[in-house]
């Protein structure tokens, strides 16, 4: 009976033996989930890069670009994030196919590259009633208007009976071309800020102009804008054959040129009579006012 007792508890002690060991092997050895921690991924962007190799100072259109992922820690900085800033515009270095497009590296075109095969660039200065108060911009479309004062000289018979010679000067207007692109409008419009600040001092004594004075000085820039003095306030650059160009010249420098806009996408060509006083007073019907003596 107790060599039984014995035997018992030296199998007891054997087993928590074992179980010790056992445990004691289970905490020591490395845990699987800090040996198996993956690493934090780097976060990722849109860039703009060359779907192909481009030629520095060419139009890049949507097929020289496209949109990649890539590792923040890859991207140089200024990279631009959307092919709209881009197309239609011109990298000033030479790209390698995947090269990222640096924004410090992109430029509007050059009026050589905007113009089509066959076309000259032509500079008109205009007042700003041809400037449209401003409004005008690259891409719209003119005809061209001249005005020219023709001085007729002819033979009058005078109450006497005698023949007197008499010059007249005559105006004539007509359109001369249609369908004309400006392809670059030139503001130079002055700066109308008041940087010291001070202005004209009214009745009360403050600094800002009454009414009367503001409708004044209103009035006046109105005159100076689009009077006969108004001073040239754009330059447009006109996409024109060489044949337009010389009517241009000849216009502007023996008459007045003036302009009138296009409807988008409109291109029919409206044959005109040209304008005299005799076309205005036979076809609309204008009447010559009598000289009445009491």
């Amino acid at each position: 009976m107790r060599r039984g007792r014995s035997t018992m508890l030296l199998l007891g002690v054997i087993f928590a033996l074992l179980a010790f060991v056992v445990l004691y092997l289970a905490l020591s050895r490395p845990s699987d989930a800090v040996t198996q921690v993956e690493p934090t991924p780097v976060p990722k962007a849109q860039v703009v890069v060359a779907a192909r190799d481009i030629k520095g100072f060419t139009p890049i259109t949507a097929d020289d670009v496209t949109i990649k992922d890539m590792e923040v820690t890859q991207i140089m900085t200024p990279t631009l994030t959307s092919g709209q800033m881009v197309i239609g515009k011109m990298v000033t270095r030479d790209y390698k196919v995947n090269d990222q497009i640096i924004a410090t590296d992109v430029a509007d075109l050059g009026i050589s590259q905007i113009l089509a095969k066959g076309q000259k660039a032509f500079v008109l200065p205009v007042k700003e009633v041809d400037n449209f108060g401003g409004q005008i911009v690259d891409g719209d479309v003119v005809d061209v208007l001249w005005t020219r004062t023709f001085e007729l000289t002819t033979l009058l018979v005078g109450p006497d009976g005698k023949p007197s010679q008499v010059t007249k000067p005559l105006p004539s207007t007509k359109k001369v071309l249609d369908n004309i692109k400006i392809v670059r409008v030139i503001q130079l419009r002055p700066s109308t800020s008041n940087k010291s600040g001070s202005g004209p001092v009214n009745s009360n004594g403050g600094q800002q102009p009454s009414d009367q004075q503001a409708q004044a000085a209103a009035q006046q820039a109105a005159q100076a804008a689009y009077g006969p003095d108004a001073l040239v306030t754009a330059a447009l650059v006109l996409s024109v054959t060489d044949q337009q160009a010389e009517v241009i010249k000849y216009a502007r420098e023996t008459g007045v040129v003036d302009l009138t806009l296009r409807a988008r996408d409109d291109t029919d060509v409206e044959r005109t009579t040209g304008i005299t006083d005799k076309i205005m007073v036979e076809d609309y019907g204008v009447q010559i006012p009598e000289l009445i003596v009491k």
